[in-house]
């Protein structure tokens, strides 16, 4: 090696330094860089740990809020089907009602139209005798002929006919 120009001491004292700073750089610099960057690391890890558990959780609510508004949604779903079957009992309701108080009504103006019948019935017999009251009346006053009697028939029955008009006082001449 001495023909290359090696000496085995400087190699070694070359050695024994570069050991001797590999030891003071790993007491001094390595140890403080070393620790920094674990602490980096655990800085880093722990923020990562922070973010996936911030995620887990976003997930989590996420999932609570989807389950949440579907809840909401069914809960207005049903009020919505129970409010259109409570208008639906109240048309029915309505509706039923109405048909009664129409049964109702038809009722009364049956028996409305029956008791307006029946007094126009009874209107009319009295009429009726009335007028046969005045005929007989009329009969026993004059002398009948044959044409007078024609012409007092004639006469009752035009009244007839008139008073079921309403106008049987103005045409008998004042029979009515």
């Amino acid at each position: 090696m001495d023909a290359l120009g090696i000496d085995f001491r400087f190699i070694l004292t070359q050695a024994l330094g570069f050991l001797i700073l590999v030891f003071v750089l790993s007491k001094f610099a390595f140890g403080p860089i070393l620790s920094l960057l674990q602490r980096r690391q655990a800085t880093i890890q722990g923020n990562l740990d922070e973010a996936q558990h911030r995620r887990d959780e976003m997930v989590r609510l996420q999932h609570e809020y989807e389950e949440r508004l579907a809840k909401i949604e069914d809960e207005a779903r049903d009020k919505i089907q129970a409010a259109v079957k409570e208008a639906q009992g109240a048309r029915d309701e309505i509706l039923q009602r109405a048909q009664a108080d129409a049964e109702v009504i038809v009722q009364r103006g049956q028996a409305d139209i029956e008791r307006q019948r029946q007094q126009a019935m009874v209107e009319m017999r009295n009429e009726v005798a009335d007028l046969a009251i005045r005929a007989a009346s009329r009969v026993v006053h004059s002398h009948l002929s044959a044409g007078n009697h024609s012409a007092l028939i004639d006469e009752v029955i035009a009244g007839v006919g008139a008073s079921s008009n309403g106008t049987a006082s103005t045409r008998n001449g004042g029979l009515a």
